[in-house]
């Protein structure tokens, strides 16, 4: 792992399936879950891996050494990373080491993206003839970003693997909205609209906020709020933008939340406006909990919504036809019911944690 264990969400979602992975693997291995720091606070408490402090991204003396000495102590054999270039990790001491590494791909990527002839010309050489700056396997987390590494980064195709990420559909499932509402103390006459995600600029929470107050001066009626699950510096500069539109007193910034689902559960819908997602775990999380999704046509959300029955793309763009969906659901309970119970049942068809875990077992079983 990337972050101390006192560190949720989207990590507690990662830490989870590769807890459910080293259940398979039990009587074929030992596993480990390695973090930086180990704070007696964890967000994530592990089941069938135990955890351990190490920096496996500590590429310094000091760090080498310490991966170094826990390698040889606990005969390592596959090490598996995440969102980890090669060439930012020790993987020559590894491959000297007789340890296997394989990358979960989480990251969002820009498809976009292109090189020069030359910058190709050097990936492809490294990459697909010398077998170098690459993991033994890389585990995309969704189609386009599968596509991504082959067409843009030039990984060798013996060494992509396609692993769609997935939700714990027993744990994120529908609740009773009211009971919710009241444990989170949110207003229960609302009609709440959620974004949760990374306080990060790409995710464009401003052009949100946007959105939520157009549909709230344009159907005061409906008492419309805005809940934003997530943490991070833009979040001060967005609080001052519903201060200056007058909002504050139905726009929510809940923070960082370990768990989320109250928050799914509590919404009438959710909002979601990144211009990178190579998949958006939020969405599909929201959409288990049986709540329809209006979405950016990002690559993640145009493989993950159905659009026009589990919810709505929207061009990167176009927020006027972004603000328009949002207004369909406001103004269609029965739509909106009727999106969020076919989310329910294509999250529980598509994306159950139960097959993600026995084929990530699998995948670092063919290492072992």
């Amino acid at each position: 792992m990337r972050y101390p264990d006192d560190t949720g969400y989207v990590w507690n979602y990662i830490a989870h399936v590769r807890d459910r992975a080293g259940e398979h693997l039990r009587g074929q291995a030992t596993p480990y879950l390695a973090f930086p720091k180990l704070t007696g606070q964890p967000s994530y408490q592990p089941l069938h891996l135990q955890a351990v402090e190490l920096d496996c991204y500590d590429n310094t003396a000091d760090g080498r050494k310490a991966i170094e000495t826990f390698v040889r102590q606990h005969n390592i054999k596959v090490m598996v990373f995440m969102s980890a270039l090669p060439q930012t990790v020790c993987l020559d001491l590894l491959r000297r080491l007789g340890v296997r590494t394989l990358n979960t791909e989480d990251d969002g990527f820009d498809p976009q993206r292109r090189d020069g002839l030359a910058k190709r010309a050097v990936k492809f050489l490294m990459r697909r003839v010398l077998g170098r700056q690459a993991h033994d396997l890389h585990l995309a987390n969704s189609r386009p970003q599968r596509d991504f590494l082959l067409n843009y980064s030039l990984l060798p195709p013996s060494r992509v693997c396609l692993m769609e990420n997935s939700v714990d559909c027993a744990y994120f499932c529908p609740g009773d909205q009211a009971v919710e509402r009241t444990q989170i103390r949110l207003d229960p006459d609302r009609f709440w609209i959620l974004a949760v995600a990374q306080a990060r600029p790409e995710k464009r929470i401003d052009q949100l906020i946007k959105v939520v107050h157009t549909v709230s001066r344009m159907r005061p009626e409906a008492r419309i709020g805005f809940v934003f699950v997530g943490d991070g510096p833009p979040v001060e500069g967005w609080k001052r933008q519903v201060a200056a539109l007058g909002e504050s007193a139905a726009f929510v910034f809940a923070g960082r939340q370990n768990d989320v689902r109250p928050y799914y559960r509590s919404a009438d819908l959710m909002v979601h406006a990144s211009e990178l997602e190579s998949f958006g775990l939020a969405i599909v999380e929201a959409m288990s909990c049986g709540i329809p999704v209006v979405a950016s046509a990002a690559a993640g959300p145009k493989e993950t919504i159905v659009d026009g029955s589990t919810g709505a793309l929207i061009g990167l763009h176009d927020f006027d036809a972004f603000t328009s969906a949002v207004l369909r659901y406001v103004d269609d309970p029965v739509l909106t019911k009727s999106h969020g119970q076919n989310a329910r049942a294509h999250v529980v068809a598509a994306y159950n944690v139960v097959r993600h875990g026995k084929d990530f077992a699998g995948h670092i079983a063919r290492f072992l």
